[in-house]
């Protein structure tokens, strides 16, 4: 073990998110234990157990920054035309999933998925960028109501399950992806909207 560093426990805590998230975000959840992200943070497992009772504990609270900064990432700029915003958050949306792309999976797909924790945040953040992409809508003359509500709860799915699965498959390109999310998006807002 490395020598520790003093840090208060803010900055304690966060240096146990950062070693946990790069962890989770190179290896499945199963394959990262509390003694390594103790040594790769240079403190004991102790003290590691002082901020997170169980890697579980660790895991939720990195899902949870990790869904707070996609939620700011893709943050649009609403001095740009609607079609430019929705490319814009997409493109955000695509870099962050490929650099947390282990993570994700875990969160989304794999066993650590089944937490009822995980499972809330991950649909907290979903109405998060629900509710942001209606008003982006709303903003650009799309009137709205529960259908259009209903069409982009499902798009934000179909996003994040062909996200997932082009980070495996690769069939299609990137920009193939984005614009295939972005028209799939506008399309459901032009008839949903009606």
């Amino acid at each position: 073990m490395r020598s520790r560093t003093r840090l208060d426990p803010a900055g304690r805590r966060q240096q146990l998110l950062d070693v946990g998230a790069r962890l989770f975000a190179e290896r499945p959840y199963d394959q990262v234990s509390i003694e390594e992200i103790a040594a790769r943070a240079g403190v004991s497992r102790g003290l590691m157990y002082r901020y997170f009772a169980t890697k579980r504990d660790l895991f939720r609270a990195v899902v949870q920054a990790t869904a707070d900064h996609l939620v700011d990432l893709t943050d649009p700029d609403p001095g740009l035309p609607l079609d430019e915003q929705v490319r814009a958050g997409l493109d955000r949306y695509l870099d962050h999933f490929e650099a947390n792309a282990t993570l994700l999976r875990a969160a989304y797909t794999g066993a650590a998925s089944a937490d009822e924790h995980v499972r809330a945040i991950i649909a907290g953040k979903a109405r998060r960028h629900e509710d942001r992409i209606l008003d982006q809508l709303s903003r650009a003359g799309v009137p709205g109501g529960p259908r259009l509500r209903v069409a982009v709860r499902g798009w934000i799915l179909m996003c994040r399950m062909l996200v997932l699965d082009w980070l495996d498959t690769r069939e299609i390109s990137r920009a193939e992806l984005r614009d295939l999310c972005a028209r799939s998006l506008l399309d459901l807002a032009a008839h949903a909207g009606r």
